[in-house]
C-alpha cells in the first residue's frame, strides 16, 4: 500500500487466509503470523522434497499486494511452472487438514519491490490499518470515490445544469464579443449560473436529507446520502446510523467512518460525529481484537486526522492564503 509495487510481466502467487477480515483483526497478530509462517514452512518440510520447494521462498507480505492480510508471497517474480499451483493448492489442503487454517491461493501482477526483512510488527500493524481503510464494498457495489450522489439528486442537479447553463452558453455563444473579453465574461456568467444551480439543489438536498425514510432505501443509496449529510454537514446522525446498520464487523463501521471522513476532508460538523463514532468502535475493539488490531483502528484514526495537505492548521494557514489570493484549495 505505501510500498512500490510494479508490474511484472508474468504473475507471481500469494497465498492469503481464507476467513473474513474481522478474523485476522480479533485473532491473527504479528506473532501468530508469523508463526503460522513457519508451521507451514514446517508442514511442507515434512511433505517432501516436492512441497518442500514450490514454498520455499514464500514469506509474510508486509505490505501485502493489495488484499486484506496476513498473506504470504514471494518477494522475486514467481513463473507458474507447470503443477506448480496444484501442488500448492495440495499442500494448502494439507494444511487445513493439520488445523492451520482454510487458505486460499490467487496470482497477482503486482509483486512489491524488495522491502526491509525480517518484517516488523509496525509493518504488519500498518497493513492491518491499511486493509480497514481499504475494506472492499464489492457486496454493496461501492466502487467509485468520491461517492456518488443518489440517483435522483444526480438526476435533478443534471436537470439544473442543462436548464441553467445550457442557455448561458448557447446565449455567450452567439454573443459578438471576441477573444479574452468574451472568455471572461462567458465564465463570469457561467459562475453565476453554477452558484444558482447549487443553492438549489442544496435546498433540496436538505429538504430530501430531512423527509426520506432510510428504511426504504438499498445499502449504497443510504451511503450515497450519507456522504451528502457529512459534505453539507445536515442530517449526519440519521444518515450514519442508516448507513452502519447492515455492515456486521467493527472493521466495517471503522471503514465507513473512513470513507465519511474523505467525503468532508474531516472538516465541518461532521467532524466531531465522525471522530466520536470512530472512539465507540477503538474501544469497543479493545475487547475483542488483538492488541495489533486496536493497533490498527488507532493508526487510521491518527491518520484520519491529517488531511491530504497536512495537519488541520497547515490547511487553515493554506486557505487563509489562497483566500488572499482569490483561489481555491478544493484541488
Amino acid at each position: 500500500m505505501h510500498q512500490l509495487l510494479v508490474e511484472c510481466s508474468e504473475p507471481g502467487l500469494v497465498i492469503h487466509l481464507a476467513e473474513e477480515f474481522e478474523h485476522s483483526l480479533r485473532h491473527v497478530d504479528f506473532d501468530r503470523a508469523r508463526t503460522l509462517k513457519q508451521q507451514l514452512t514446517e508442514l511442507a518440510h515434512e511433505c517432501g522434497p516436492e512441497f518442500h520447494q514450490v514454498w520455499q521462498g514464500f514469506r509474510l507480505e508486509v505490505p501485502n499486494d493489495g488484499g486484506w492480510p496476513p498473506s504470504f508471497g514471494k518477494r522475486e517474480m514467481v513463473t507458474e511452472e507447470i503443477g506448480t499451483k496444484e501442488v500448492l493448492q495440495e499442500f494448502l489442503s494439507r494444511a487445513e487438514a493439520h488445523g492451520l487454517g482454510e487458505f486460499r491461493l490467487r496470482s497477482t501482477m503486482l509483486l512489491p519491490q524488495d522491502g526491509p526483512a525480517p518484517e516488523t510488527r509496525e509493518q504488519y500493524v500498518r497493513d492491518l490499518a491499511d486493509g480497514i481503510r481499504m475494506a472492499e464494498w464489492e457486496e454493496l457495489g461501492l466502487f467509485r470515490f468520491p461517492v456518488d450522489l443518489p440517483v435522483s439528486m444526480a438526476q435533478y442537479r443534471k436537470q439544473l445544469v442543462e436548464e441553467w447553463g445550457g442557455s448561458v452558453l448557447n446565449a455567450r455563444a452567439h454573443h459578438p464579443d471576441v477573444g479574452q473579453r468574451w472568455v471572461e465574461e462567458s465564465l463570469s456568467r457561467l459562475r453565476k449560473a453554477l452558484e444558482q444551480i447549487n443553492t438549489r439543489s442544496e435546498a433540496v438536498m436538505e429538504y430530501e436529507l430531512d423527509r426520506l425514510d432510510p428504511a426504504k432505501l438499498d445499502a449504497v443509496e443510504c451511503i450515497r446520502w450519507a456522504a451528502v449529510a457529512v459534505r453539507l454537514g445536515h442530517g449526519i446522525e440519521k444518515w450514519f446510523q442508516a448507513a452502519v446498520e447492515p455492515l456486521a464487523y467493527l472493521y466495517q463501521r471503522a471503514a465507513l467512518v473512513s470513507l465519511l471522513w474523505t467525503e468532508c476532508r474531516g472538516l465541518g460538523p461532521a467532524r466531531p460525529a465522525l471522530e466520536e463514532r470512530l472512539e465507540a468502535v477503538i474501544e469497543e475493539a479493545e475487547g475483542t481484537y488483538t492488541a495489533d488490531g486496536v493497533a490498527a483502528l488507532r493508526r487510521l484514526q491518527g491518520d484520519l486526522r491529517q488531511t491530504r495537505w497536512g495537519s488541520l492548521s497547515a490547511l487553515t494557514v493554506d486557505e487563509d492564503r489562497d483566500e488572499d489570493e482569490g483561489t481555491s484549495v478544493a484541488g
